[in-house]
């Protein structure tokens, strides 16, 4: 079995999370993909509740199963103290599926941070790592070096971020083109992320 972890705060997952999952199902030819929560150390600090952020999360993989049952929420990280580190997630997960192939699926932001994670070293060595690159205009910054593991960089053009998402929301611009629609009307029925 082919198993893809993709690990986020879900604060809001949007379209571009949208397509990078099914991108890696065809791509990656995945039997199985966990869609974890996360308390992400690296990132400024969620305001949003971890109830809404499950919620969210529950719509998001709810979108994905639409083509196709094959993604699961958990929930695992956030039952942890926090902060969330994916080296932990990465061995629970192996813990669960001892004989799976598993592959981490990255956003090129995370993985430009790559050596402020912890033990990135081990993370590599238990899965492979899937790196979803952005197209760059002329000289993009150069990227961490690869520790010894399996890589895979991976051109996609979907420019949509959670912060820019947030950042319209507050300022009552539209974001209905970045969002699954259920997710949308959960934010909207909430008032989430409103200044």
């Amino acid at each position: 079995m082919h198993l893809a972890i993709f690990g986020g705060t879900c604060d809001p997952p949007h379209n571009g999370h949208l397509a990078l999952c099914l991108f890696a199902r065809e791509l990656l030819g995945l039997d199985r993909l966990i869609v974890s929560v996360s308390h992400n150390p690296l990132k400024q600090q969620t305001h949003t509740p971890d109830i809404h952020r499950r919620r969210m999360a529950e719509l998001f993989v709810s979108e994905l199963n639409a083509a196709g049952s094959f993604a699961e929420p958990s929930y695992w990280e956030l039952e942890q103290e926090p902060p969330s580190f994916t080296i932990d997630l990465v061995r629970h997960v192996r813990s669960r599926f001892s004989s799976a192939d598993i592959t981490l699926l990255v956003g090129e932001d995370s993985y430009r941070d790559f050596p402020k994670w912890k033990s990135f070293r081990d993370i590599a060595g238990l899965c492979s790592i899937a790196v979803f690159m952005r197209p760059h205009g002329p000289d993009p910054e150069p990227f961490p070096e690869p520790c010894r593991g399996t890589f895979r960089f991976i051109a996609f053009d979907m420019p949509v971020s959670a912060s820019g998402i947030r950042e319209r929301i507050a300022c009552g611009h539209q974001v209905g083109h970045m969002l699954p629609s259920a997710i949308l009307h959960y934010i909207e029925e909430h008032r989430l992320y409103l200044s």
